[in-house]
């Protein structure tokens, strides 16, 4: 059940990572200093960073934590690295979605997943289409200081009403912090810490994303 919780949670928080990076961009157009930050993140052909999940359930009361590393590829698509409470795998493309463990293996086509329009998209925001951002998130705030901004989001699109009710995001160089509002009065929050953007990926990181081409 656990398990089952972290992944749900994880595909429906995954795509909002360079989502809120990348509406900030669009958002302040007008503002250099802003963009100049934004269109670095979009820029970046690989981003790396530690990732902590808090998942607050709020029919049982319970808070579920995991955490682990992030990988973004613009070439490839988004691995997860979860180290605890479990160790596994999760990489998505613009084709797959593959959750690997050290007992099992499974893959689906993006376009049969409950999850492909998010994970889809997700993937189209970080080579920055802002067509289809424009038409699933409205800004309900927003702020941008040399110490930090903030943005606030609701969804526009059905499917995003589904899922979820605001999301809220901050920052300073990279996103920091994500926190959505979902239906049934639960909440998904994801800090990300130790981002940095290398020159290219490791050895066993482009073995994984192999694994969903």
């Amino acid at each position: 059940m656990l398990k089952g919780h972290f992944f749900k949670g994880l595909c429906r928080a995954l795509s909002l990572f360079i989502v809120l990076s990348l509406f900030s961009v669009f958002s302040y157009a007008d503002s250099a200093a802003v963009s100049t930050i934004f269109q670095q993140l979009a820029k970046s052909d690989v981003v790396r960073a530690d990732f902590e999940q808090q998942k607050k359930l709020a029919s049982l009361n319970k808070t579920f934590v995991s955490n682990g590393t992030l990988t973004f590829a613009k070439s490839n698509g988004v691995l997860w690295k979860i180290k605890r409470p479990v160790q596994a795998d999760l990489i998505v493309t613009q084709k797959k979605l593959v959750q690997k463990t050290q007992r099992t293996y499974s893959q689906i086509q993006i376009d049969q997943s409950p999850y492909s329009s998010v994970a889809t998209l997700f993937l189209q925001l970080m080579s920055g289409d802002e067509k289809a951002l424009a038409k699933n998130f409205n800004v309900v705030s927003a702020d941008y200081r040399p110490t930090g901004w903030n943005v606030a989001l609701t969804p526009k699109s059905g499917l995003f009403k589904k899922l979820f009710v605001r999301i809220e995001a901050q920052g300073q160089q990279y996103v920091d912090k994500i926190v959505i509002q979902e239906q049934a009065n639960n909440s998904t929050t994801i800090l990300f810490r130790n981002q940095n953007t290398p020159l290219k990926l490791t050895a066993a990181e482009d073995a994984l994303f192999q694994l969903a081409k």
